[in-house]
């Protein structure tokens, strides 16, 4: 037997959905008419609000990696740039000395005299060249190039502000200070171990502030979407 209705008889509703209207369309009930606004979500309850920790709007302490990488970056460019002192001044040098003055294997090679001193030269204009990178540029650009890459600024540990130039010179003597004790037995390991521990020490802090960032009472932070950050 069908269990069709009769023609022109509405056929009753389906479990669960409203008897249509009198007269209305057969079927599913139309959506509600959208009012054209967003739609409005939940306000957020009392003490649950949440911002990235850092030393002003709109700032976030930079990660250890984030760190690392513009570290890397500055390294390589460094590298990049000294190689154009440190290949005529020392290693070409050195190439020619060991051509022109043969030794047999197991004999003590020697040295040119003037090692020490081209050795000290190159320390030294290392160090004003990291001086001028890390602390000049810190103090003109608030960032280094590989900072720019990473994406992290250097600020004042106090309000977020430009680091002046001399805390920025003063926070960049873990990159000049090893260049310039170098030479020098023993101190110049001293200084690279120091130098080393300070930047790890980026890894532990809680807000992510290595040695020479207290010594120059600095930050080095990444920009985020904060209340009161307009930037």
């Amino acid at each position: 037997m069908s269990t069709n209705p009769p023609t022109g008889e509405t056929p009753p509703p389906l479990p669960g959905y409203p008897t249509p209207p009198s007269g209305g369309p057969v079927g599913y009930p139309a959506a509600p008419a959208s009012s054209g606004a967003a739609p409005a979500y939940p306000a957020a309850m009392p003490g649950m609000t949440w911002a990235p920790p850092g030393p002003a709007p709109g700032m976030m302490y930079a990660g250890f990696w984030a760190r690392f990488l513009g570290f890397l970056l500055d390294s390589l460019l460094l590298a990049a740039v000294e190689a154009i002192v440190t290949v005529p001044l020392l290693l070409v040098p050195l190439f020619e000395f060991f051509r022109d003055h043969p030794f047999a294997r197991g004999q003590q090679p020697p040295l040119p005299s003037d090692l020490t001193t081209r050795f000290a030269v190159i320390g030294v204009l290392g160090a004003v060249v990291s001086a001028l990178y890390f602390g000049g540029l810190v103090a003109w650009q608030g960032r280094t190039l590989g900072q720019r890459a990473a994406g992290t600024f250097v600020v004042r540990a106090e309000d977020g502000g430009k680091l002046p130039p001399g805390r920025a010179f003063l926070r960049a003597i873990v990159f000049w200070g090893p260049g310039l004790l170098g030479p020098i037995p023993g101190l110049g390991t001293i200084a690279g171990l120091v130098a080393f521990l300070a930047m790890l020490s980026v890894a532990w802090d809680s807000r992510k502030q290595g040695w020479h960032d207290k010594l120059g009472k600095s930050l080095v932070v990444k920009r985020v979407a904060a209340p009161g950050y307009t930037g």
